[in-house]
């Protein structure tokens, strides 16, 4: 019977190798030749800012080992079941910030809409925009808005070349929409941009700022890695977003592991953040998970990393890329907070779907769902 099962385990390794290889010998990607310009490029790659030999990317041997035969982490909570979050439907002119106010709205996974508002004139972005699923994945929940319902769209900021993350059909998508989008992609995606007819992108370094009326947008740091296709693993940039406007700081934090960078940015801006979005979700196993992906306490400590004021958790429910379940990211931060005992409401919206402000150290932290928001003013 052993016997029987290992053969059966040796076959079917052999089968979804063999399924892998071919799938990504057939994606290939043109490389930008100038990308060993960049500051972050040496020794035939990107780097991050701390040491990242862990992060030389995921073999499709690693991944047929962890889901063979795991191990897998205990639950994080009691009671986890396969529910999936609640979704709020949104009417275009929900996503439209009010004069004065910043807006920011959770579409799913990494997809954030952040909308400003000053002085009549407003600019709108989209964060990893993906509205459909990557191949080979199912999406778990819908988008709150149709995208054909979308208002129009400024910036579009891509950190990563991961497929949940830059979702080519997506950007063409909202290209055809928006004829002067501009998108904003890491260093060394030049030939990318072109070879997909995404039309006017802005490789980004370290540091970089684009700016339109009141919205100032600045590239920074992530602990990561990049890959497309087979052979182009960590030859395309990564990173991170401070989006300023009114006053306000918002930062996205794309796809990233717990290291120094965290401080760096904090360093970097010189001031605190308004509102750090930040991934909770494909945490687990920690073993496979945790050099790539921030979990719920990564997360708590990369908010004081920060010195951020609130933190609104993304990267969660909406793809299985992970053996966490749907819910289980959020829960697991959930029992880690403490809430006052009357509701803190105060800037959500919608205001009265029973979320509430919660705390951990001095820092507000939402447990929304996708469709919430949140107003900065």
């Amino acid at each position: 019977m052993r016997r029987g099962v290992k053969n059966f385990n040796m076959s079917l390794l052999f089968h979804i190798s063999a399924i892998v290889l071919g799938l990504s010998f057939f994606f290939c990607f043109p490389l930008d030749q100038d990308r060993v310009k960049s500051p972050s490029y040496r020794e035939g790659r990107y780097h991050n800012l701390d040491p990242d030999e862990e992060l030389q990317g995921k073999s499709p041997w690693a991944i047929l080992r962890w889901k063979l035969w795991g191990p897998k982490d205990p639950p994080a909570v009691e009671g986890l079941t396969d529910e999936l979050p609640t979704v709020f439907e949104r009417s275009p002119k929900d996503l439209i910030a009010p004069e004065g106010k910043v807006r920011v709205i959770w579409f799913g996974h990494a997809t954030v809409w952040i909308s400003s508002t000053q002085n009549g004139k407003t600019v709108n972005i989209l964060t990893d925009p993906i509205f459909e699923a990557p191949p080979f994945v199912t999406r778990l929940v819908k988008l709150p808005v149709p995208k054909e319902d979308l208002p129009t769209v400024d910036f579009v900021v891509v950190s990563h070349a991961h497929r949940d993350h830059l979702d080519r059909d997506t950007l063409r998508y909202l290209r055809s929409k928006n004829p002067d989008l501009q998108i904003l992609l890491p260093s060394g995606m030049k030939s990318f941009s072109e070879e997909e007819n995404l039309g006017l992108s802005i490789p980004q370094e370290l540091g970089q700022v684009t700016s339109k009326n009141s919205v100032k947008i600045t590239f920074m740091p992530a602990h990561h890695w990049s890959r497309m296709g087979l052979s182009d693993t960590n030859q395309y940039f990564w990173g991170s977003y401070a989006l300023e406007a009114q006053g306000k700081i918002i930062y996205f934090a794309g796809d990233t592991g717990y290291s120094s960078h965290f401080k760096n940015i904090s360093g970097r801006l010189g001031k605190p953040i308004d509102l750090a979005l930040l991934p909770i979700g494909a945490y687990k196993p920690r073993w496979f998970m945790k050099y790539a992906h921030i979990g719920p306490t990564e997360a708590l400590l990369a908010t004081k990393d920060l010195n951020a004021k609130s933190f609104a958790p993304i990267h969660w429910g909406t793809f299985p890329l992970g053996d966490d379940l749907p819910k289980e990211p959020m829960l697991d931060l959930k029992q880690r907070l403490s809430f006052p005992s009357s509701p803190d409401t105060k800037g959500i919206s919608p205001s009265s779907d029973g979320v509430s402000w919660g705390n951990k150290d001095g820092v507000k932290i939402v447990p929304w769902t996708i469709g919430s928001g949140i107003d900065l003013e």
